[in-house]
């Protein structure tokens, strides 16, 4: 069920991706921000704590 959600979001292959390190134990994160400079910082904190595979997407108001 998780993997049908986030491929309507963010598409089949990453969908799938995900559904694969979920399985294997991993924990998905996903945090808001309004600018480029506090998802820099939430970026780089995620990182600096042991985050792995820590990137970015936009989404459009339409998603």
């Amino acid at each position: 069920m998780v993997g049908a959600a986030l491929a309507e979001l963010i598409g089949e292959h990453h969908a799938k991706y995900l559904e694969e390190q979920l399985v294997h134990g991993g924990l998905l994160l996903w945090v808001r921000t309004w600018d480029a400079e506090r998802e820099k910082t939430a970026t780089e904190i995620l990182k600096r704590h042991s985050g792995r595979d820590v990137h970015a997407h936009t989404f459009t108001a339409e998603a």
